[in-house]
């Protein structure tokens, strides 16, 4: 609740009437409904191995020029790299935005800070970054024109919020312009979904039933005699308990009749409906089967990271830098950058070719090299090496030049 009272303390609680516009008639453009298919384990596996592969990512602030991006060691360097606010580690943080994001369409980041000034010149520094988890949030402009956000909290408080002082990531976009969702109003569609859960569900749910009952069910008695209710009860109770004794499977009874044994065999479910249904939920989340199961190779993963991991490193660079840097701080090239290291993934033989050509161009040190193979580094490992067999290609003329210039000094000599 921290960060609630924090909000609370800053912004305040505006009434109603504060707000000229809203959008969609005052009702909220995003609320946390249609949960019940995040209550299917293979909606929540599937996010989770995303969740779990994005909470590896590393975020930096830098200044990027025109060919080069140095490394700042700011405040926002610093608190991604361990703890962006006092209760998340930083593979704690990504993972919860990522789990928001894919649940509720929407994710909103509150980066707090504290201006300071320093010979005249006001600056932010921040110290904290919450993500939020709000039951229904509604964007509008109020009465001087500004984008502001409300934020209902499960405890019944609002806080009203500047959207530009927000970190806002969207998942499955429809025709709104502002919000995710998937439908044209910014609102979670989970029909079509939540269909092919219930149909996995009930092929789980039915296969041990059919199997328990082919098992419990052998055959059908017929008495041949007339009787009263009483007795057809007790000569059920009779055949019960002679079939319970019977060691050899052979029943001898005082009353003639006749036994017809049932054959109920389990049904067999096709592997290729069971691999459809899952491939449709897989499919949502741009995940195949063989990530889920951790047994990928190296073009598997490129084709997870392409289709789930890479947008969200697109989203959160842009919004952060947007959100974080002034109009003058992004013109000379300050930026948030997000790294992902899919050379974790590469296999042995794809891992020992990016190691022999850092060797030859020298764009990997040798503790990174060392780290790629799971070795820890050595104290001389800080370096680069490059063949000689390289040249810079801003001095591939003037090595031309210079190796015709020797080859005419050479001819000059035979003569």
């Amino acid at each position: 609740m921290g960060v609630l009272n924090y909000l609370k303390g800053v912004f305040g609680q505006p009434g109603r009437s504060r707000y000229s516009i809203w959008l969609t008639d005052s009702q909220p453009v995003f609320r946390a409904f249609g949960q019940d298919v995040y209550l299917s384990d293979f909606v929540n596996n599937a996010i989770d191995r995303i969740a779990s592969e994005i909470s590896k990512i590393e975020i930096k602030s830098v200044v990027q020029a025109d060919n080069s991006v140095r490394v700042l060691n700011d405040d926002i360097t610093r608190l991604f790299r361990f703890n962006p606010n006092p209760l998340q580690t930083t593979s704690d943080f990504l993972a919860n935005v990522e789990w928001l994001r894919r649940k509720n369409r929407n994710a909103f980041i509150y980066p707090r800070y504290v201006d300071r000034v320093n010979n005249g010149v006001m600056y932010r520094t921040y110290i904290a970054f919450y993500p939020l988890n709000p039951q229904a949030v509604h964007i509008g402009v109020n009465g001087s024109q500004v984008w502001e956000v409300k934020l209902d909290f499960e405890d019944g408080s609002s806080f009203v919020v500047p959207y530009s002082e927000l970190i806002h990531l969207k998942w499955r976009r429809g025709t709104n312009t502002v919000v995710g969702g998937g439908d044209d109003d910014g609102r979670i569609n989970d029909k079509d979904l939540r269909n092919t859960i219930e149909a996995l569900d009930k092929t789980i749910q039915g296969l041990p039933k059919s199997i328990e009952a082919s098992l419990q069910v052998k055959g059908v008695y017929t008495a041949k005699s007339l009787f009263d209710q009483v007795k057809r009860d007790n000569e059920r109770a009779d055949f019960e308990s002679h079939i319970l004794k019977s060691k050899s499977g052979i029943v001898a009874l005082d009353l003639a009749g006749e036994f017809t044994p049932v054959n109920i065999r389990a049904p067999e479910i096709p592997d290729a409906a069971m691999k459809f249904l899952k491939a449709v939920i897989q499919e949502r989340y741009g995940i195949s089967a063989a990530i889920l199961s951790g047994d990928f190779s190296g073009s598997q993963h490129d084709a997870f990271y392409q289709s789930a991991i890479e947008d969200f490193i697109i989203q959160l660079e842009q919004a952060m830098t947007a959100c974080l840097f002034s109009t003058r701080e992004k013109d000379v090239g300050h930026r948030v950058k997000a790294y992902y290291r899919k050379v974790r993934y590469f296999s042995t033989s794809d891992k020992l070719a990016l190691a022999n050509l850092a060797r030859e161009t020298g764009i990997m040190t040798l503790n990174e090299v060392n780290e790629m193979f799971g070795i820890e580094p050595f104290p001389d490992g800080n370096r680069r090496l490059q063949s000689l067999n390289y040249v810079n290609i801003e001095d591939v003329d003037a090595y031309q030049k210079g190796r015709a210039g020797i080859d005419k000094q050479e001819g000059n000599d035979e003569n």
